[in-house]
């Protein structure tokens, strides 16, 4: 990844278990400007027991009438369906990986190539998960680490064991994150990024937005991150426990082409003056002039100079060493004073 932010999409479970809608996924993100599409890959069997209670956000959104593992099973997408879309993502030109949440999904990921893992929030304590990503061995290989719920000491104790597992410390990004969906403005709390940076400095940081809107993602993108994920789904109302919280195609174009923008604006860290502005120095700012006619010999007082523009003259901050000073020649009202000695102002 370069300097320049990279944006995935993160299409999660919102395809619902159907291959069209992922499909109609991929194709949006592609539109709207993302670099890459995220999956979730698991066996809902393998991932919740059936004594797993549902979040609070998701009882809101898939009622309470089944458990956690009825509602997941139901989001699964056939190996075979992953296998299709990413290919067809990949011919779009996207990146294409997915999230595994159980050792065998780990294990089809593998076999499939895949030198980019995400680790979700929800594995951060899972010791024998993380030895396992950890060492896990192909080119290119980058981790992109979660840690929603996860205090810096655990995130410590997380990136130590992926790398005594065999993962370079350096190809670890960690996400700051917070779990709540949608995340509330007061909990977004992005200055954790600085922390983060000043607790990993061998890591990239990035942020996974759980937030309504661009205006996080547009923040963090101010404070240096090197990659931002986003839910997205094709409609909000579609019936699944993350629609609501996720960004539509308009949100998540927005998103991309905010990030984009405040890119460029970001500049650099020092005060320069550009060349775009530079020009307007003769227009905006004032020289000494005369303040009434002025007769040669006569000396330059309060009563007959003043500063107006434009800027191409005596600079006002000379005005001391103007005044006192004989006019060398005669001058008109509003013209520009001159001094032997006194340079005009090099805009």
């Amino acid at each position: 990844m370069s300097e320049r932010v990279y944006i995935v999409a993160e299409i999660g479970c919102n395809h619902n278990g159907k291959k069209e809608i992922a499909r109609q996924l991929v194709e949006k993100a592609k539109e709207c400007g993302a670099d890459a599409v995220k999956f979730q890959t698991f066996k809902a069997s393998d991932l919740i027991s059936k004594y797993a209670p549902k979040a609070e956000y998701q009882k809101e959104t898939t009622g309470v009438a089944d458990s956690q593992l009825e509602m997941t099973a139901k989001l699964e997408l056939p190996r075979e369906d992953f296998l299709e879309l990413k290919k067809y993502a990949e011919g779009l030109g996207l990146d294409v990986f997915s999230t595994p949440f159980d050792m065998g999904s780990i294990d089809f990921l593998e076999s499939q190539g895949q030198n980019l893992w995400k680790i979700p929030s929800g594995e951060v304590t899972n010791l024998p998960y993380l030895e396992r990503i950890g060492a896990i061995k192909c080119e290119n290989k980058k981790i992109i680490l979660s840690t929603g719920m996860a205090t810096i000491d655990e995130i410590r104790t997380c990136v130590d064991i992926l790398v005594k597992s065999g993962t370079e410390e350096g190809n670890i990004i960690i996400l700051h994150c917070n779990t709540e969906y949608p995340t509330k403005d007061n909990d977004v709390n992005l200055l954790a990024i600085e922390d983060l940076k000043k607790n990993f400095p061998n890591n990239k940081i990035g942020f996974s937005d759980h937030s309504v809107g661009s205006v996080a993602a547009v923040g963090a993108t101010l404070l240096g991150v090197a990659l931002i994920e986003k839910h997205f789904t094709l409609d909000k109302n579609m019936e699944g426990p993350d629609h609501k919280a996720s960004a539509t195609p308009e949100e998540l174009k927005e998103l991309c082409d905010n990030v984009r923008r405040m890119e460029i604006i970001k500049g650099v860290p020092q005060k320069l003056v550009t060349d775009s502005e530079r020009k307007n120095m003769v227009v905006a700012r004032k020289s000494i002039v005369a303040k009434k006619a002025i007769k040669e010999g006569d000396t330059f007082t309060e009563d007959n100079i003043t500063c107006k523009r434009p800027g191409n003259g005596i600079s006002p901050m000379k005005w001391y060493e103007v005044l006192g000073k004989k006019a060398i020649r005669d001058f008109d009202e509003d013209e520009l004073v001159e001094v032997p000695g006194l340079e005009r102002q090099n805009n």
